[in-house]
């Protein structure tokens, strides 16, 4: 029986190279044998939704808010911010103060902090709540509400300027009646995100990513 012959080059390399790796030459063979594993192995991930308003809806937000503010004879500064709580669009009105645009930015904050008129968030700190008035960046005063599009909070406006945050709410509600119609148009079920969420597919698999738009950014203002 013959022996196999070695080829005294080739061989003799590979077998000083496993003594000197020791255990480390088997442990990247193992590293390298999983990472095969998981290449064939393909998976796939969907990413969550979230709506966001356009600019365009958030200056139609802004001007209605202080259109309606104008007429009962008060100039005021609208902060409109996403769903987490970063600015689109800040608009001062003429002969505002310099701090209108720090309570309106506070105010829209609280809204969508908390998903919730401020309005109510005064009354909660003066009975049930007291602790809301110390989180940093809320502003608890009337004038601050979350933007809805069906059951989702897409957002918060917040208004500041007029003698009282009574006044501030009623023009921001105004500016939320203006665009109302064209929120109301986009369907944010569960069902539709589903369909509208981005998918992620391993790049070594032979599955194709999938990505669909996100309705609510492309809304067209309403005529």
């Amino acid at each position: 029986m013959k022996l196999p012959v070695f080829n005294k080059f080739r061989d003799s390399k590979f077998l000083l190279l496993m003594v000197l790796s020791g255990p480390g030459f088997f442990f990247m063979s193992s590293m390298i044998n999983d990472a095969n594993a998981t290449e064939d192995n393909s998976t796939s991930m969907v990413l969550n939704t979230q709506h966001t308003i356009p600019l365009k809806v958030a200056q139609q937000l802004a001007m209605a808010t202080q259109d309606a503010c104008t007429d009962k004879g008060f100039p005021v500064t609208v902060s409109v911010l996403n769903r987490d709580g970063i600015d689109i669009l800040l608009a001062r009105g003429d002969g505002t103060t310099g701090a209108s645009v720090d309570v309106a930015q506070d105010k829209a904050y609280a809204a969508v902090g908390f998903q919730s008129p401020t309005s109510g968030l005064e009354e909660r700190a003066k009975t049930s709540n007291p602790g809301i008035i110390a989180v940093e960046g809320f502003t608890v005063l009337p004038g601050g509400l979350p933007i809805r599009a069906g059951d989702e909070v897409v957002g918060g406006i917040g208004v500041s300027g007029a003698p009282s945050g009574k006044i501030d709410e009623e023009c921001a509600t105004a500016g939320l009646s203006a665009i109302a119609s064209t929120i109301s148009s986009i369907d944010t079920s569960n069902a539709s995100n589903q369909m509208n969420n981005t998918s992620v597919t391993n790049p070594n698999s032979n599955q194709t990513s999938n990505a669909r738009s996100n309705n609510l950014t492309s809304i067209e203002s309403s005529p």
